[in-house]
């Protein structure tokens, strides 16, 4: 009964060990990309174009803040409080442009780099099948301080050299929906150029709508 019970336990532990799986540094596959550098830098010019109407955003309400408090004292209370209010309200609407400033740039990296990541994650998947892994992990992302070389295996190279190989046309989907040719690389270039397009679009949308409101307090204190 023993022998019986040592064996049922072993079993599980054996099966385990038979289980291998993968690692790699997923920027370092990302980096190798060829539309990698073009969507980088779209990315970048949307980075600075924020961060200038950021500035711009505060040094109107800079502005503003200035100009209540060289008049509060002349002030009849009614229309301090007034201003007090408007002035708020500049404060309120400039941190909520800020908080979706922050959410809209994570919103357009992803998308920017969608068909990027889709040729990475469609090597993996392929090395991950030739080499019988049960999986592969991020060493980036995971925070794993240790990984036992005699239990995984480092695929970064292979990763990376199923990236640059040109083989047969392949289909890759993005986790957004989109479909992409991998051997086509104009469909996914004008992908990265449309979809910046569409951002810097939106962008100037919400900073158009902002600026009506910041015109409408500013007036309000001239």
């Amino acid at each position: 009964m023993r022998k019986i019970l040592v064996i049922l336990l072993i079993l599980p532990l054996a099966a385990v060990a038979q289980v291998r799986f993968g690692y790699l540094n997923y920027s370092e596959a990302q980096q190798q990309v060829p539309q990698y550098k073009e969507a980088q830098a779209h990315y970048n010019e949307l980075l600075k174009r924020c961060e200038q109407e950021l500035l711009r955003n505060e040094e109107e309400l800079t502005r503003n803040y200035v100009s209540f408090l060289d008049g509060q004292r002349e002030f009849p209370e009614p229309i301090l409080r007034k201003r007090q209010k408007e002035l708020q309200d500049h404060v309120d609407r400039s941190i909520q442009f800020r908080e979706e400033v922050k959410k809209w740039l994570v919103q357009a990296h992803d998308s920017l780099f969608a068909p990027v990541n889709a040729i990475v994650d469609d090597a993996i998947a392929r090395v991950c099948m030739h080499n019988g892994l049960a999986y592969v992990i991020n060493l980036e992302e995971a925070g794993y301080l240790f990984v036992n070389p005699a239990m995984g295996l480092d695929v970064t190279k292979a990763v990376v050299n199923t990236i640059l190989k040109n083989g047969e046309p392949q289909i890759i989907q993005a986790t957004d929906g989109r479909t992409f040719i991998l051997e086509n690389r104009s469909v996914i270039t004008d992908s990265i150029a449309t979809d910046s397009t569409t951002i810097v679009e939106q962008l100037d949308l919400e900073v158009e709508a902002t600026d009506a409101e910041h015109e409408a307090v500013e007036g309000a204190f001239h």
